[in-house]
């Protein structure tokens, strides 16, 4: 098998065959992940192993790059024992899925198959959106004019000329840090698992920073890209993640279903027993 500390096994391998998912998976995030695109998939993938990407432990203060990523992913293990024949990406994650594909194209000899739900690439704007997704999360918590107060420090930490994405992306931490604070402070949680959330995002935002060094627009020329109604919204509105994206895309199939259910719903499995070739 691939490095064990590199890789979670959502379908244990019963043959030579490799499915990878790339995705920062969390516990008890809204949006469906590949353990329900592979439920839903059942004996169809049931002559591959299933296999997802586990972040590595960095912080942002080492400023890793994407290909310290992608490095971390496919070395060590038996790789030659098997053949991967799809990598697919969530969101950010189609960045790296569309590198690791080019990478194990030239080590085994056969090409996998990319394939993209809702693909995206990391922009300041993204980092900032973060912050909104926190205060929405959090509800009634924060104070309407303590939530539009973080709003516009994320904005004016975005919007500052000449910001690089990872000192952005510290800076936003620091922000979220302080809010966590004061959240859980209120609800009365302990301060040990407020810092276990705080590192947790860290961890993300280190992700989606190295993520912005890596040119996604070969690997992606082939793929086949499967988007939500929200993502088609967020072309529509100009959103620069999702429309730099758009350019690179193979194939597109477009479904009327919402993002956080992209992966669960029973329209993206039909669309992958018909369209994706595994």
């Amino acid at each position: 098998m691939p490095n064990e500390n590199a890789w979670s096994v959502i379908t244990a391998p019963t043959s030579k065959s490799l499915i990878l998912g790339v995705d920062f998976p969390a516990a008890g995030r809204r949006e469906a992940g590949f353990e329900d695109l592979a439920a839903g998939m059942g004996a169809e993938w049931a002559g591959h192993g299933f296999l997802q990407t586990t972040p590595p432990p960095v912080r942002l203060a080492d400023r890793p790059s994407g290909d310290y990523y992608t490095d971390f992913w496919l070395r060590d293990g038996h790789w030659d024992d098997y053949e991967v024949v799809a990598v697919l990406g969530y969101c950010v994650g189609g960045v790296y899925a569309g590198e690791i594909a080019g990478r194990l194209a030239e080590r085994q000899g056969t090409a996998p198959k990319v394939i993209l739900f809702d693909a995206q690439v990391t922009d300041l704007q993204l980092l900032e959106s973060e912050i909104h997704k926190m205060i929405g999360l959090a509800g009634p918590v924060f104070k309407d004019e303590e939530a539009a107060d973080a709003k516009r420090r994320a904005a004016e930490i975005v919007g500052r000329p000449g910001i690089g994405l990872l000192d952005a992306a510290v800076d936003i931490v620091g922000l979220y840090r302080e809010m966590a604070a004061v959240a859980f402070g209120r609800i009365g949680l302990a301060d040990a698992r407020r810092d276990e959330v705080v590192r947790l995002f860290e961890s993300y935002m280190t992700w989606l920073s190295a993520a912005s060094q890596i040119d996604p627009s070969r690997s992606w020329g082939d793929s086949l890209a499967v988007t939500s109604s929200d993502y088609a919204e967020l072309e529509r509105t100009g959103a620069a993640t999702v429309a730099n994206a758009v350019k690179w895309l193979g194939r597109r199939i477009e479904l009327e279903i919402g993002h956080v259910d992209l992966l669960r719903d029973d329209s993206t499995v039909r669309v992958l027993r018909a369209d994706a070739g595994l």
